[in-house]
């Protein structure tokens, strides 16, 4: 990777966690420690003073007020927008943000694509972290769209968690009262008692698909 900032004097300078207008995305299944790097980019930035940042999170996620790593062992405050409204993000934003990072972009609208497009234009360099596939096995929300925009995707593999598999995990698998969720099934759920697991391909289970 190649990280550059420009001087007062208008050259370019070669700098090894600051890219400028440039989009970097995290993706992978759940458990493949996406979030976790992206994090471990802005705690080496949370150090620079000349690279101010904001964390962003969609208020669907309301498991806590920090983003963070899965055991906790790193987290930074986080402010949360409304995921069918990511325009609020523009709201959020100050001149001298340097680096704007969102968790869990996956369950934004594709209006998030045209704020994200915004943001390099002015020469932010933007962070997003998010499942690549639904439970389905199928493009999640506008990730499609951002991994063909980005500028480096940084794809993540996790552990198959098929009994006596553990082969590299590409696909996220639902299961519903302990059997498989059907194709059918929406893609958020709400009251439902459900889990998530990561699966490779061939024990990556959709009745109905």
């Amino acid at each position: 990777m190649k990280y550059f900032f420009r001087l007062k004097r208008g050259k370019m300078a070669y700098h090894p966690y600051f890219n400028p207008g440039k989009l970097e995305v995290f993706t992978g299944p759940m458990r493949s420690g996406k979030t976790r790097e992206m994090i471990n980019r802005i705690d080496i930035t949370s150090y620079m003073e000349s690279c101010p940042f904001l964390l962003l999170k969609p208020k669907i996620d309301t498991r806590d007020d920090e983003m963070k790593t899965r055991f906790g062992n790193l987290s930074f405050p986080c402010s949360f927008v409304d995921e069918k409204n990511p325009e609020e993000i523009l709201g959020l934003i100050k001149d001298e943000h340097k680096l704007i990072a969102i968790d869990e972009v996956h369950f934004f609208s594709k209006k998030i694509i045209k704020i994200i497009l915004k943001l390099l234009r002015e020469n932010k360099n933007v962070l997003v972290s998010g499942l690549d596939l639904d439970f389905k096995g199928e493009v999640f929300g506008p990730m499609g769209g951002l991994i063909a925009m980005a500028d480096e995707v940084y794809k993540q593999k996790a552990v198959c968690c098929y009994d006596g598999c553990d082969l590299p995990a590409t696909r996220t698998q639902r299961i519903i009262d302990g059997k498989p969720a059907h194709y059918d099934s929406d893609i958020i759920l709400v009251g439902h008692e459900e889990n998530y697991e990561p699966r490779c391909l061939k024990h990556h289970i959709v009745p109905g698909k």
